[in-house]
């Protein structure tokens, strides 16, 4: 197992603040376990220097780590990346449509006689 980091924090029931080796940086959005190969949840965010960075590990429902816990990427879990909603100007929202918006515009040119 690689190692991701030791918790340094722990913040409400579900955030966990991972101190990382930026030697052994584990990609964005990757399964972590704990020593005992527990599943402890998902790496969501990366921050802090690059010397030091810092991970954010959102925790599955009911798991508790505690500060000092090391904790490993789980090997053969590949990251799975959210889909982002990709917003066009001009667009209808309803995704049937993907067609610009045309006709009427409240912003229509004042022509002067």
């Amino acid at each position: 197992m690689k190692f991701a980091g030791e918790v340094t924090a722990v913040l409400g029931r579900r955030l966990l603040v991972v101190k990382s080796d930026a030697g052994q940086l584990p990609p964005l959005y990757s399964e972590v376990s704990d020593a005992n190969k527990r599943p402890i949840g998902k790496i969501v965010d990366l921050y802090g220097n690059i010397a030091r960075p810092y991970l954010t590990v959102l925790c599955n429902d009911g798991v508790l780590a505690d500060v000092g816990d090391s904790l490993y990427v789980i090997p053969g879990s590949k990251p799975k990346i959210p889909k982002k909603l990709r917003h066009v100007s001009g667009y209808t929202r309803d995704g049937n449509s993907h067609s610009p918006k045309t006709g009427d515009s409240r912003w229509k040119k004042n022509s002067r006689s």
